[in-house]
């Protein structure tokens, strides 16, 4: 008995073998049993050739077969021309030819999608930054904040303070020499600092700082300060190393317009005749002042200007907003956001670092930092004030040596590791000045003779009074935004435009790809290789 049958293929490979005759669309071969030999032969109807065929072999080439019919169907168009033999006849070359330049493209394109996602992934970093300084009309703001203005005295202890506590004054220098071999030998028991033993720094900086009378007036425009924003909000008093400063516009409730009719207004009275011994001794005198946010602290903030007495400062202001990108497209913590120095910031963090330090080894820190909304430190029991005999005996040579060590250029401390912070907002201050005139000190000098002191001429006013000129020079915020340069879309267009331009591929080139390797891998895992269709039709016998 012999069977017809009736495939659909472009040319018969079975074994190794090509039935070159066979290149119609349809062909008909047949198959008969040999039972001698045991196998089964198939022949083509045209030429009437026998080919030599069993299933196994038809197995090892399935793939190459589903391969070729993949490529005749795929979007991809340049893989048709490796296999297609109606495209170059028996001009093997050309196929061969387009199977090295398509293999050097999927390499080169896998380089590049590689390089791609180095960029996306391994390079979070690769930012810019953009500024944006104008505003619509409905944008523009009504008013805008005044910064937190922290006035401290050159003048930390006063000079009747530590005439009021003999042997106070002695005491204090030998402990800001910062010279640990000498503060380690004062005998709090058997000397003159017996008394002072339990004293604490912060104490003796809250009680013998400058009078609350040195801020003579603080002014907008034309009213006062606190009958704008009644006490004690208009202003409060800081403690910190740099003394017992002042806080004025504590909570940033005071708001202005740009230009002069919003200006604000300080005088502050130096009173040079309470100066210390200890606080002549410095090369200058007067106020340190700094403008910065109020939710921060000027204990954190390094940066501060020097204004000297007897001089008018004229201060422009502009607020800046700098927002940095978490990761990991960039290096700040977004769960940082207050800690014992008020809101979080690299200084404050530093600051922190360092009180961390002097609670591990003496279980007190300098000045108790200032906790605002979140304090850290609640669950430990806080922060305390080292008493003087801590302060000497612990304290000084702790301080040093941290100081020591976090200073070190070559070295990083890993026990402060201080991210960027994601917002930082800063006042940015220009600042010009001139003396004040004698005329207008004249005309002042009924005034102060009113302040203790022992003041009545022109001379000390002079010496004394400080005005600072506060105003916005713009209404404009200026806000600098780290933007990712390389996200996800110019990934997937890099990706996209190495596939269409070197490959001709696409996205559904890739589904079709990945369904096809799914598919082979099924047939040559579960025995599913595809055999030859059979349609049985009658012949004679």
């Amino acid at each position: 008995t012999i069977k017809f049958e009736q495939y659909n293929f472009r040319s018969v490979r079975f074994s190794g073998m090509d039935c070159d005759c066979s290149r119609t669309p349809k062909a008909k071969v047949h198959m008969d049993a040999d039972l001698m030999k045991g196998e089964e032969r198939i022949k083509c109807a045209r030429c009437r050739k026998y080919f030599s065929y069993n299933e196994q072999d038809d197995r090892r080439v399935g793939w190459l077969k589903d391969f070729k019919e993949f490529s005749d169907g795929t979007s991809a168009h340049g893989v048709k021309y490796i296999f297609h033999p109606s495209v170059h006849g028996k001009y093997r070359t050309m196929n061969v030819l387009f199977l090295v330049v398509w293999l050097i493209a999927i390499i080169y394109s896998l380089f590049m999608i590689y390089s791609a996602l180095g960029s996306y992934v391994g390079k979070p970093t690769s930012s810019k930054f953009q500024v944006i300084a104008d505003y619509g009309k409905q944008e523009k703001p009504a008013s805008i904040n005044f910064p937190t203005i922290t006035v401290c005295s050159q003048n930390v202890v006063t000079k009747s303070y530590f005439g009021a506590n003999k042997d106070l004054e002695e005491l204090w220098e030998l402990l800001d020499s910062w010279n640990p071999s000498a503060t380690e030998k004062i005998d709090f028991e058997n000397s003159q600092f017996k008394k002072y033993r339990n004293w604490t720094y912060e104490k003796v900086i809250r009680d013998g700082g400058p009078a609350n009378w040195t801020l003579l007036q603080c002014t907008q425009h034309l009213d006062l300060c606190q009958e704008i924003i009644p006490d004690p909000h208009y202003m409060e008093r800081e403690v910190s190393i740099s003394g017992n400063c002042f806080r004025i516009n504590p909570h940033g409730l005071l708001k202005g317009k740009g230009g002069e009719y919003g200006k604000m207004q300080l005088q502050f009275f130096a009173d040079l005749n309470e100066y210390s011994a200890l606080s002549r001794r410095s090369p200058n005198y007067g106020f340190t002042v700094v403008f910065h946010d109020h939710e921060t602290y000027s204990a954190t903030i390094p940066s501060g200007f020097w204004m000297s007495p007897g001089s008018i400062y004229k201060v422009d202001v502009r607020l800046n907003q700098e927002f940095r990108e978490p990761p990991p497209a960039g290096t700040c913590d977004p769960a940082r956001v207050y800690n014992t120095y008020g809101r979080y910031e690299e200084n404050s963090c530093i600051a922190q670092c360092r009180d961390n330090v002097l609670m591990k080894r003496c279980g007190c820190v300098h000045v108790t930092p200032p906790a605002l909304k979140h304090n850290m430190a609640s669950s430990s029991g806080g922060y305390p004030a080292c008493t003087m005999e801590k302060w000497a005996k612990c304290g000084v040579r702790a301080y040093t040596e941290w100081v020591k060590q976090y200073a070190d250029v070559n070295t990083v401390s890993a026990e402060c590791e201080c991210p960027p912070t994601c917002r930082v907002i800063t006042y940015k201050a220009e600042m010009s000045s001139s003396i004040l005139s004698k005329f207008y000190a004249e005309s002042k000098a009924d005034l102060v003779s009113l302040l203790p002191g022992n003041y009545s001429s022109s001379q000390d006013v002079l010496d004394n009074l400080l005005i600072i000129d506060l105003l916005f020079t713009t209404m404009q915020i200026t806000e600098i935004r780290q933007i990712v340069t390389y996200g996800w879309s110019n990934f997937l267009g890099d990706v996209g435009g190495v596939l269409g331009l070197f490959l001709g591929a696409s996205l559904f080139t890739i589904i079709e790809f990945a369904q096809f390797i799914i598919l082979s891998v099924v047939k040559a895992c579960c025995g599913l290789a595809q055999t030859l269709a059979q349609s049985p039709v009658a012949e004679p016998n």
